[in-house]
């Protein structure tokens, strides 16, 4: 890798991440690696972070105090550098704050910091998003990370999601670009589970707007999980792949995309974050992998 990156290790477990986006390119354990290595034919990232907003905007723009401003899909965070705060071995502190190239299209001051600690069988990544302004500071956040998928005797059909709770057999699909205005049915595996095949994902995402569960663990149909996922309490998660490629998206989410009936206020933005003055919003996930 030619770009700025960090190397954190503890134990058997090493992860790789580049200044740009904050992004986790790699979790191993020197003999499995446990994220997607980026393929600009397939998918050109890994787990890239999505702020200030999550998903895609109406026409692609918001409206703020009479102003419209352009943001592209899930934001501008993902391409941003950001700045190493503080490292040891088996953690670091990156942080990305407001400058006039965000204040042109997002006019909010922030400051960003993304944690990550390694630990002997997991990963946390937190993140911390403080308002140093005298307005309110609104925003979307979201983790996008790829869990690599062996190859199988089955491919994806020897894999399910299985959940930690109960979840309503349905979810939203895009509709075009945009959310759709009511959910799709979905058909469960069995309890809490949800069979991953090459044809899931060919409608894109699915998008659970009110999760339930904490954990989401990727499982082989030998029962051995492989990675689970924990939500950090997030109140909306996507799954998604392209179709048939050997990796899937546990995402979980504070916010999600627009609908077509939204009149594109960013206040009124399906899951939107409201953080007043001074105050700071803390939220995560982590990747752990068997014994944990």
């Amino acid at each position: 890798m030619d770009e700025p990156h960090l190397t954190l290790a503890q134990g058997r477990l090493r992860c790789l991440v580049a200044l740009r986006g904050a992004e986790l390119r790699s979790l191993s354990d020197g003999a499995e690696q446990f994220i997607w290595q980026r393929d600009p034919a397939i998918w050109a990232d890994s787990a890239p972070l999505l702020f200030p907003v999550v998903g895609r905007l109406k026409d692609g723009s918001y409206l703020h105090q009479g102003q419209r401003y352009r943001l592209p899909i899930h934001g501008f965070a993902r391409v941003c550098p950001f700045e190493l705060l503080e490292q040891s071995a088996a953690s670091a502190t990156l942080v990305l704050r407001d400058s006039a190239a965000t204040l042109a299209t997002y006019p909010f001051r922030f400051v960003l910091k993304v944690m990550f600690t390694l630990e002997e069988h997991c990963l946390h990544v937190r993140y911390r998003v403080h308002n140093p302004a005298a307005g309110t500071l609104l925003f979307s956040l979201g983790s996008h990370p790829g869990l690599r998928i062996p190859p199988t005797a089955r491919g994806l059909a020897d894999w399910s999601l299985l959940f930690d709770a109960e979840e309503a057999p349905e979810c939203y699909r895009l509709d075009g670009d945009l959310l759709a205005a009511a959910p799709t049915p979905l058909a469960f595996a069995g309890p809490r589970r949800i069979a991953l095949s090459d044809r899931l994902f060919d409608a894109d995402a699915l998008i659970f707007k009110n999760l339930r569960s904490r954990h989401v663990r990727l499982v082989h149909r030998s029962g051995r999980v492989r990675a689970s996922v924990a939500t950090g309490g997030a109140p909306m998660l996507g799954l998604w792949s392209r179709p048939g490629a050997p990796y899937v998206c546990i995402e979980p989410w504070h916010g999600v995309d627009d609908d077509a009936g939204g009149g594109g206020e960013l206040a009124a933005k399906p899951g939107i974050v409201s953080l007043s003055a001074g105050a700071t919003f803390s939220t995560g996930y982590s990747i752990c992998m068997p014994p944990y």
